[in-house]
């Protein structure tokens, strides 16, 4: 069950970030989002299959805050797998990164915990330069320089384009994108939108208006195949919030299901 553990770090890490408000690419854009607490429950989708994998559990808690000059994001991720034959083994993940509004910085800290397999700490920075190149620079798990695409996208300038592709009813986003879960350079997200759906009967005003719910494809830096390591499938708000997902992996799928939601006050800036 480890290469499962594993990719379910990187999976949480990656869900998080998709959810960190974006660049400011218009006052109107910003004015929607909203710095919020969220809490998640995760659990298994459907009956179990032919797999491994017999029950999931666990809790996903995400917080994100104006930090004025960037955008600051807090994670703690718990994914509990169960096997049919009764053993339990759990990933206990937590992230923390900071990205400037401009878009020229992006610092990350993140630890997993595999329990008896060990664990793993990551922590460094990425940056673009005047010219527009761009590169990851980690100090752990040790000192190596990563050179990263010309058109890479950091999660929270990733997040605004593709609320941009939504506001304006495109349908396909594909991206280049870095955020430091994985101790390799960027690999790649696409994209596909859906029509825009509004709730009835919602009493949570943060989640009372339209949603587009998004699918989202993640490839690693090294899979060059028509196949993608793994899936989202995301009820996405304008506002930044997600009010429900579903992770695809090849052999089964969890189901993310929002628990409690809080609003965070301003900056203060």
């Amino acid at each position: 069950m480890k290469p499962v553990l594993k990719l379910t770090a990187l999976i949480l890490a990656a869900i998080a970030v998709q959810w960190a408000v974006p660049l400011p690419v218009a006052a109107a854009s910003v004015s929607q989002l909203v710095p919020h607490k969220a809490l998640y429950r995760l659990s298994l989708k459907g009956a179990p299959g032919t797999n491994d994998v017999a029950a999931v559990g666990g809790q996903m808690a995400f917080e994100w805050r104006d930090a004025c000059d960037g955008w600051a994001i807090n994670q703690r991720n718990l994914m509990i797998l169960e096997s049919a034959e009764g053993m339990r083994s759990s990933v206990d993940s937590t992230m923390t990164t900071w990205e400037a509004k401009d878009g020229s910085s992006f610092r990350f800290i993140v630890n997993k915990d595999f329990g008896a397999s060990g664990g793993e700490a990551l922590e460094g920075r990425a940056q673009r330069s005047p010219s527009g190149s761009a590169t990851a620079n980690f100090t752990l798990p040790g000192e190596v320089e990563m050179e990263l695409p010309a058109d890479v996208m950091f999660p929270s300038q990733h997040t605004i384009a593709l609320l941009k592709k939504m506001a304006d009813g495109e349908k396909f986003f594909s991206a280049s994108l870095f955020d430091g879960s994985e101790f390799e350079p960027a690999g790649f997200v696409s994209a596909a939108i859906g029509l825009e759906i509004v709730p009835e009967g919602e009493e949570e005003p943060l989640i009372s208006g339209p949603y587009w719910p998004v699918r989202l494809a993640f490839y690693g830096p090294e899979n060059k195949t028509e196949s993608p390591d793994y899936e989202l499938a995301v009820d996405l708000h304008e506002n930044g919030i997600a009010r429900r997902l579903e992770i695809h992996f090849k052999e089964f799928t969890v189901d993310v299901a929002l628990q409690r939601l809080e609003r965070l006050p301003p900056g203060g800036c």
